[in-house]
């Protein structure tokens, strides 16, 4: 699927070689992450789209997930860079007034559990899932 040597950045964060790309799917696989892409446009071995993710944590608090755009640099058939890119502040505002209170909750009640979500690997991916599971509980108390 990625090159050798290809990559996934997101913000100032990128994540290069085929260890790191298996990282990243591991955290997605942990973090129970749903994707979904649309509104391609293709220019030349770069193809535009939008980009909806929503992992364990977003289905737990309700925002509906983060959309925003994307693309993919391609050498061959074989993707050489994964761009996310930053979503729109309107974007960000609409999760963040659904997920701000169970961010609030969490840091000040499980602060070793958000401590671990850092990072793009599968303990990362675990701690979303932990996080969603202590604010599921904490909600139907």
């Amino acid at each position: 699927m990625f090159t050798a040597d290809g990559s996934i950045a997101s913000q100032d964060e990128s994540y290069t070689g085929t260890a790191a790309i298996r990282d990243a799917h591991e955290y997605d696989e942990a973090s129970q992450t749903l994707v979904a892409f649309r509104d391609f446009v293709v220019e030349g071995n770069v193809v535009y789209c939008t980009f909806w993710n929503e992992h364990a944590l977003s289905r737990a608090v309700g925002d509906g997930g983060m959309s925003g755009k994307a693309a993919f640099t391609f050498h061959g058939d074989l993707i050489y860079k994964f761009d996310i890119l930053p979503p729109e502040r309107a974007e960000i505002e609409r999760v963040m007034s659904k997920a701000s209170p169970a961010f609030k909750w969490l840091r000040e009640n499980h602060p070793e559990a958000v401590a671990k979500w850092r990072g793009f690997d599968r303990e990362a991916g675990e701690a979303v899932t932990t996080l969603a599971e202590l604010w599921l509980t904490h909600k139907t108390s």
